[in-house]
């Protein structure tokens, strides 16, 4: 009655068309959940990066911090991954935020999902300073208005669905507004905390 590629092709429509249908209702058991994970960030402390002035245009620092996370509400049967991300957001006279990434982790399952960094760490994580350097272009985070805020971020990325960003967390300090009031760190420092 029908050649076997017609009903091959219709096995493969209806395969197809289930799993979506399954995949929008995974997505949509997870839609209207709202995890709070909590999380601190404290003991901030700066230091100039070795080479670094008053006389460099550029102002380039080390953050060091506290920090710890509880991410395990994050995780439900629809989570794939987590990114985490410590941003310094500040405002200055040209941008109302200004916004740089200086530290950042994934959190791929649910055991890892309960972490410290700084001087409660108990697992192999990225440092607690800063993985990437402060780097201000031009004076801006130094004529800042106010004070410079650290905010833990994270991006849910689901098996199916839409990515979802939230942030907590956040610890606020100042930038010295002259370069030589910030502590300088040594060569030695640099290398062994690198």
């Amino acid at each position: 009655m029908h050649s076997w590629t017609f009903r091959l092709n219709a096995i493969f429509t209806f395969t197809v068309t289930v799993l979506a249908v399954l995949s929008a209702l995974n997505a949509l058991t997870v839609a209207f959940l709202n995890p709070v994970p909590s999380a601190t960030i404290d003991n901030v402390k700066l230091q100039r990066m070795p080479g670094s002035g008053p006389k460099q245009p550029n102002a380039n620092a080390r953050v060091m911090f506290d920090m710890q996370a509880d991410l395990r509400p994050l995780f439900t049967w629809n989570t794939k991954l987590v990114f985490l991300y410590v941003t310094a957001e500040y405002k200055t006279d040209l941008n109302q935020l200004n916004q740089i990434v200086i530290w950042d982790y994934i959190v791929e399952d649910i055991k890892h999902a309960e972490l410290a960094v700084g001087r409660l760490q108990s697992k192999l994580l990225p440092r607690h300073h800063n993985e990437y350097p402060l780097i201000d272009q031009g004076r801006g985070i130094r004529n800042a208005h106010g004070e410079v805020k650290l905010l833990l971020n994270w991006c849910t990325m689901p098996i199916v669905g839409i990515i979802s960003r939230q942030h907590r967390g956040q610890a606020e300090f100042t930038f010295p507004a002259t370069w030589d009031q910030l502590p300088a760190a040594t060569h030695n420092e640099w290398n062994r905390l690198s």
